[in-house]
């Protein structure tokens, strides 16, 4: 059966001196892996073999649930189950799942019909009526039709069978899309220990059931699980493919994701180091797959220089009024900032991944843009002003060509640095119940050179004091400016909340 995949959701171990050898800098440097799963392919089987959609939610459509969503007028194929699995496919791989809807639900009428209600042969199809609704961003009503399949399935087969393993993967994404964790995860860790149970502790089909449900354990805070099986993700790719199979890259990547995601920065480097060095033998100095390794590397040195080289506990981003994306809020309660300079190896890895993406004109045009971004970003803390400048305009006109992502990266303030005042970190060894939270509302307006001006009080609880050490603070910071026509402009309204702590 195809799978479901899940996101979930993003320096170098050695400081290298000068500008590194490309051969040291390939055994060192490593990246963070995206924040989503891959995408399984769209079912492909004849009708007389149905084979479950897939609903990887990286790719889904962001799209009306299916009660809003305009569909298409039904076609009757006339108890035709073929026809109308023919027709489902079709629409499905070719993305119209409005389309494929109707058809979906035709093949389980159909089915019911000939087969009974609680035929065997239902659960493919209401797996895929399921995975259609999950695609049209009706989470509820997938994890109805996966509840039906699972239920048929247990019946005529029994709790252990390899046939729960879809259905219970189904409702772990649809439960996840629908923010049940908790849902999640049971649905993922019994379809985890089914499939161990089945065919062996270290067999690769599982790897598809852990990924999501580390990222269903990340979004419970219930990190030493995600970290467990994270490593056991590894473990399985390494069974299955060797320790220097380009396929263990994914894996490897994932668990760096987890790791940077935890705030363990040193240990996320090494994890991208390797997933970087699979990737260079397996293709060269060029090849594409380096890119998001090389990127990653980048982030862990602008993160530590943040946040220190230890874990961190980020506080929730207040975005502006123009919509802001989430910001780095610098080192929060107990964590101490140790890295006082960029460290110049990140730097060199952008370099490195523009490098291999110049290599390839016609190919991740997107992913040059973004690559871009980053080094604009990089210039920015590193007080670079001009040169970020220079980037950030590359990047609006790589990502303006058809086919990139739109300039939506650039078109609003994002804060890149931020120190916040002593009062807003606990003391760790302190019970966090013995603090009151407090905060500081301020006002600002970010210039074209990503400063912050004319920073105002607008609400808070705290004391005078507190309340101009956090006006300072963010005097302080530094934004990658709001882009418009490819140039840097004034953003004025953008909020910041600050929470303060204080000891009961």
């Amino acid at each position: 059966m195809a799978g479901v995949a899940l996101p979930v959701p993003e320096a170098v171990v050695a400081r290298m001196s000068t500008r590194w050898c490309v051969s040291a800098a390939f055994a060192l440097l490593a990246a963070i892996a995206p924040a989503i799963y891959a995408a399984a392919q769209p079912p492909t089987a004849p009708p007389d073999s149905e084979t479950p959609a897939t609903a990887a939610p990286d790719d889904a459509p962001a799209v009306a649930t299916e009660a809003s969503a305009p569909l298409a007028p039904a076609v009757d194929y006339g108890g035709d189950r073929a026809a109308a699995y023919r027709a489902f496919r079709e629409h499905f791989a070719a993305r119209r799942f409005a389309d494929a809807l109707p058809a979906a639900q035709q093949v389980v009428d159909i089915t019911e019909q000939r087969f009974g209600k609680d035929a065997l042969e239902l659960a493919t199809p209401l797996i895929n009526l399921g995975t259609t609704r999950y695609r049209l961003a009706d989470f509820s009503g997938a994890a109805l039709q996966y509840q039906r399949a699972l239920k048929i399935v247990e019946t005529r087969e029994g709790g252990f069978s390899r046939g729960i393993i879809q259905p219970l993967l189904g409702l772990g994404v649809a439960y996840a899309a629908a923010g049940d964790y908790d849902a999640s995860a049971r649905s993922l860790r019994r379809a985890v220990d089914v499939s161990r149970k089945l065919d062996g502790l270290f067999n690769p089909q599982q790897l598809e059931l852990v990924e999501p449900l580390v990222a269903s354990y990340v979004a419970l805070g219930q990190f030493s699980d995600a970290e467990r099986e994270q490593q056991y993700a590894v473990r399985l790719a390494e069974a299955a493919y060797g320790k220097n199979d380009p396929r263990l890259l994914p894996a490897l990547e994932h668990s760096a994701n987890w790791l940077e995601k935890a705030g363990q920065y040193v240990s996320a480097r090494q994890a991208y180091a390797r997933a970087l060095d699979i990737a260079r033998q397996a293709g060269g100095k060029d090849d594409l797959r380096m890119v998001t390794p090389l990127r990653g590397i980048a982030r862990m040195y602008r993160m530590e220089y943040l946040h220190g080289p230890g874990q961190v506990e980020q506080d929730e981003p207040v975005p502006s009024p123009q919509g802001s994306a989430a910001v780095y809020s610098g080192p929060t309660p107990g964590s101490t900032a140790t890295t006082t300079v960029l460290n110049s190896a990140g730097e060199d890895a952008l370099e490195l991944a523009l490098k291999a993406l110049d290599a390839h004109p016609d190919e991740a045009v997107a992913l040059r843009g973004d690559t871009l971004v980053d080094l604009g970003d990089w210039y920015m803390i590193a007080g670079r002003t001009r040169e970020a400048m220079r980037e950030y305009r590359e990047a609006w006109m790589a990502l303006s060509v058809p086919g990139a992502a739109g300039t939506a990266v650039l078109g609003s303030p994002a804060q890149l640095i931020y120190r916040p005042p002593s009062s807003a970190r606990r003391n760790p060894t302190v019970d966090p119940e013995e603090y009151a939270e407090h905060f500081v509302e301020v006002e600002l307006t970010v210039t074209p050179e990503g400063r912050a001006k004319n920073v105002t009080i607008v609400a808070q609880d705290v004391t005078e004091a507190t309340g101009k050490a956090t006006v300072a603070s963010i005097r302080r910071s530094r934004y990658r400016p709001r882009f418009i026509d490819g140039e840097p402009v004034a953003t004025t309204g953008v909020r910041h909340r600050q929470v303060i702590y204080v000891r009961s």
